[in-house]
């Protein structure tokens, strides 16, 4: 009788454990999954032009800097120089969170790899399992985060570039054409 109540607690214990390792293995499917949504949006948001963009908004400071005569300096211009200085320091943290991101998911997905292998294989401390599980996905919404913020502010800077550059490259040339 003992040893028949034993085995029915152990096949309990497996039966229970079985349970939990396929709702782990499948939060960590979740994340990873995550994860390809967040490499996706990365690839359509990349910027291989980021050194041209910021290579070309610094001449135009340059020319304008060395060319500009005048005792004033008009109200408008004024304004989008600034808007155009902003735009330039904005590039590095720009590129900054780019290669982060880069990063962040390559990473993340090797720690989810590890963790899933540790479940399958039932490695490590079982106990902790959920815990690992709940500190991964902090990380994913972490990266979700600054994937969010690379988007605008990418955004941002591409909308500025494009209502600024024209107008200030063209007047930028004309204070070297009227020496």
């Amino acid at each position: 009788m003992k040893v028949l109540l034993g085995l029915t607690l152990i096949s309990l214990l497996f039966s229970c454990s079985d349970l939990q390792k396929s709702d782990q293995l499948a939060s960590i499917s979740d994340l990873n999954n995550q994860l390809d949504s967040i490499e996706q949006v990365w690839e359509e948001h990349k910027i291989d032009s980021l050194p041209q963009w910021e290579l070309s908004v610094y001449d135009i400071e340059n020319r304008i800097k060395k060319n500009y005569v005048s005792d004033t300096i008009d109200m408008e211009l004024g304004r989008k120089m600034d808007a155009f200085k902003v735009l330039r320091r904005q590039f590095k943290p720009l590129g900054k969170a780019m290669n982060a991101l880069k990063t962040g998911i390559s990473e993340e997905r090797e720690s989810l790899e590890k963790l899933r292998s540790d479940i399958e294989e039932g490695n490590g401390e079982r106990g902790k399992y959920d815990e690992f599980i709940a500190f991964e996905k902090e990380k994913v919404n972490q990266l979700v985060t600054l994937s969010t913020d690379f988007v605008d502010t990418k955004q941002q800077c591409l909308d500025t570039y494009e209502e600024l550059y024209p107008e200030l490259n063209a007047f930028s040339w004309s204070l070297i054409k009227e020496k």
